[in-house]
């Protein structure tokens, strides 16, 4: 399977203020050395009369010129944003991130969307059992579908075969219907699905990628490469560095950190990989019930 080697799954740009020494021009009165002519009166010894003459003379005055001065300014500084192209090995630590804390949240108690709504349906719900499995299995699948449309997130659409693009675009057209329809149920349930382990587990995981794929590059910076926004080498590192940005008020991570969860979210719901996807879901997003912003973990919680 041929790897996409663009990396930048999506870039934007932010302005941050940034103070620098500049030179700039301005006019000042300054003090200068002309020769100037001054007319003087002097008495001529062989007449005995006083004449007039020129002497050419140096002299300080003042007047205005265009100067060139160093000063401190505030400016907008653009940098840029991007949100990386995960690899393999990383789908597949995302994957396995998901697991283990769908499994504890479990552990602890919560229940999965699927068994919420069953246990929903059998206690006052008016579905006879035919509708009771429909919706359980409706869960599953969008589950199923998801998992299957990640696979494609580190083939470019440019670098896929035809029965690839038509694969990848049926899934996201029938995880599209899923969601609408089970978008539908969940809103006459209100939010009994919000705290279901699936859905933190889903919202951990979105954090997960986050931390490892949003990058920084200093374009003012000649010969600067992009950064990690959150470094460190495990996810707890990451997350402490995603804690001190948010305490110390860093201008680059307020920003930019609302368009990158949306970009996440977006990308891990529903596969998106085109930059001009983003963008049209973007100007949607507002209307989509479904594109929840990520959760960091809780305080207290362990990590993995």
């Amino acid at each position: 399977m041929p790897i996409n080697k663009n990396r930048d799954l999506y870039s934007f740009q932010v302005d941050i203020p940034r103070e620098t020494t500049k030179e700039v021009e301005v006019e000042k009165n300054v003090e200068v050395e002309k020769e100037v002519e001054k007319k003087r009166r002097r008495k001529n010894k062989e007449t005995g009369k006083m004449e007039s003459y020129t002497e050419k003379v140096i002299e300080s005055t003042t007047e205005k010129r265009i100067v060139t001065e160093e000063r401190t300014v505030t400016e907008d500084t653009p940098v840029k944003i991007v949100f990386r192209r995960p690899t393999r090995t990383q789908l597949e630590d995302g994957d396995m991130f998901y697991s283990i804390w769908l499994n504890k949240y479990i552990k602890m108690g919560l229940l999965t969307r699927a068994m919420l709504a069953k246990q929903h349906i059998d206690v006052g719900g008016t579905m006879d059992e035919e509708e009771k499995q429909y919706y359980s299995q409706m869960y599953v699948k969008l589950f199923e579908k998801q998992m299957a449309l990640q696979r494609f997130a580190i083939i470019g659409t440019s670098e896929m075969s035809s029965e690839q693009v038509e694969k990848r675009e049926r899934l996201i057209s029938e995880i599209g219907l899923i969601r609408k329809e089970l978008t539908d149920f969940e809103t006459v349930q209100a939010n009994m699905f919000e705290h279901t382990a699936d859905i933190k587990a889903r919202n951990k995981t979105i954090t997960w990628y986050l931390l490892h794929l949003a990058h920084v590059h200093d374009i003012e910076n000649e010969g600067s490469k992009p950064e990690p926004m959150f470094p460190g080498d495990s996810y707890e590192e990451k997350y402490e560095v995603y804690k001190s940005k948010e305490d110390e008020d860093d201008e680059i991570f307020w920003g930019s950190i609302d368009k990158l969860s949306s970009i996440a979210t977006i990308w891990y719901m529903s596969g998106v990989q085109e930059q001009e996807d983003f963008d049209t879901l973007l100007e949607e997003i507002s209307d989509d019930v479904n594109l929840d912003e990520p959760i960091p973990a809780e305080s207290g919680e362990e990590n993995s």
